[in-house]
């Protein structure tokens, strides 16, 4: 079976650096007072990361893929209530909220490199 801790901490370092890098870049372009986008997205990004992580154990111990559904629309719906405070903010914010909730879709493509 996979280190999920380890493999967890490394997605969680990656998706944190992403996150620094484009509110860094996304500052610089949009300015710094909506350059908080990225990290709200990056947050999200990691919850939804650590969610996943204890739906997936709970369903390992208990030996059952059931009670998923809950899980999946509690963290679609926190990444959706996350897209609306920054729409609500301005575009620039929503971008940057989208751009950080993102994080956790490109890291995990690359995380199969991590695993040992």
């Amino acid at each position: 079976m996979i280190k999920v801790k380890r493999l967890t901490k490394k997605m969680t370092t990656a998706i944190v650096m992403l996150g620094l890098v484009e509110t860094f870049i996304f500052s610089l372009i949009s300015g710094f007072e909506k350059g908080w986008g990225p990290i709200l997205g990056s947050g999200g990004a990691i919850a939804n990361l650590f969610s996943l992580k204890r739906d997936i154990e709970k369903m390992v111990s208990k030996r059952t893929t059931r009670g998923w559904v809950f899980g999946y629309l509690g963290r679609y719906t926190f990444s959706a209530a996350l897209l609306l405070i920054g729409g609500l903010i301005s575009l620039e914010t929503l971008l940057g909220v989208f751009i950080g909730l993102m994080n956790l879709k490109i890291v995990s493509f690359v995380a199969w490199r991590w695993m040992d």
